[in-house]
């Protein structure tokens, strides 16, 4: 048992719940690179088709936000999934799991997740771009809603589908995997 600051004891298993660090790699970063250099692609053609035929200029902040955003959202994803599918493992054992793609993403906390994820970045997203939009315009009035709901939809979107894929992957990891003794 390890004793906390405040004196709570934690047994091996709630302490590999709190340790995210060992979950965060180099194919974690280019996959959300990769998710986000798609995504960001798409949107910069879908919310600013002037600036890709020629007719306007670039607006950069949301320019920036559409890259950043799917990043961070499958960045973090990955990593809670991933954490999740091994203390899953480490309670139930590293069974086969006969559970589809849809199972998975409605169990396993993936849509109070998503959620949350969803809320904090949206509400930074959207923070940011209204921020831009006053600095530019002086006149909320002028701020597309589309993007703003774009700010809170896809996040959730994105967190449901990258930590349903992470999820399995990771459980096939461990499952794949040598029984080993992780030491906290």
């Amino acid at each position: 048992m390890v004793t906390t600051a405040r004196g709570h004891e934690l047994d091996k298993e709630r302490r590999l719940e709190l340790h995210w660090l060992p979950f965060v790699n180099s194919a974690v970063v280019l996959r959300s690179a990769i998710v986000a250099v798609i995504i960001g692609g798409v949107l910069t053609l879908i919310n600013q088709p002037g600036w890709v035929a020629g007719d306007h200029r670039l607006q950069l902040l949301p320019f920036i936000l559409v890259f950043v955003t799917p990043f961070v959202v499958v960045a973090i994803s990955q990593v809670v999934a991933a954490r999740r599918a091994f203390t899953d493992a480490m309670r139930n054992g590293a069974s086969a799991s006969t559970e589809g793609f849809i199972a998975t993403s409605i169990s396993h906390g993936i849509p109070a997740r998503a959620l949350a994820i969803g809320l904090i970045v949206g509400s930074v997203n959207a923070i940011i771009s209204l921020a831009g939009a006053l600095l530019d315009s002086s006149h909320l009035a002028q701020v597309s809603v589309a993007p703003l709901g774009q700010a809170y939809a896809l996040p959730l979107l994105f967190g449901v589908l990258s930590q349903t894929i992470s999820y399995r992957r990771a459980e096939n990891l461990v499952r794949k995997a040598e029984p080993l003794e992780l030491t906290v």
